[in-house]
């Protein structure tokens, strides 16, 4: 009986440790996924409405990783994203960005470029085409930082 019970309590101590490690493998797989679908869900949402503007209001240059842009719809409603670099988070509203878009957004940057796509646009006037890049940190990698991108043409030009 003793050695039964002995048995018993050493793969039970093996299975409680097995279990352990793997949901800290589990939580940490889903932490890691739910910034990267936080930063493409953010990368998304910004394309989407910067290809129905009727023109940029403001953007930031391109080399600011804590950018912001202000873009002005066909109905005249002005929408603003901004990054804040303190908090790693990335607000959206109408006419001020005071509304949380997403969170764990370590980057986000524009680069506005001219009709061509490829000339760097020296005003917000002259932008017909938005670089959109964001960095996400994925912390269980030692090479955290994962970049998305996308290119968003303004249709009303």
């Amino acid at each position: 009986m003793i050695i039964a019970s002995t048995l018993m309590t050493m793969v039970l101590a093996t299975v409680s440790v097995v279990m352990r490690t793997g949901r800290a493998a589990w939580e940490a797989h889903e932490a890691d996924f739910t910034r990267l679908t936080a930063g493409h869900a953010t990368l998304r949402h910004i394309v989407r409405q910067v290809r129905q503007a009727e023109s940029v209001l403001a953007i930031t240059p391109a080399t600011d990783n804590s950018g912001s842009i202000s873009i002005r719809l066909a109905n005249d409603n002005v929408l603003v994203w901004d990054h804040d670099s303190l908090t790693d988070r990335v607000l959206f509203g109408q006419n001020a960005a005071d509304n949380l878009l997403a969170e764990g957004i370590e980057q986000l940057s524009f680069q506005g470029l001219c009709a061509d796509g490829i000339t760097p646009a020296a005003t917000a006037d002259e932008v017909q085409c938005v670089i959109v890049t964001l960095a996400v940190n994925l912390p269980r990698d030692t090479n955290s930082l994962r970049t998305i991108s996308s290119w968003v043409w303004i249709r009303t030009w």
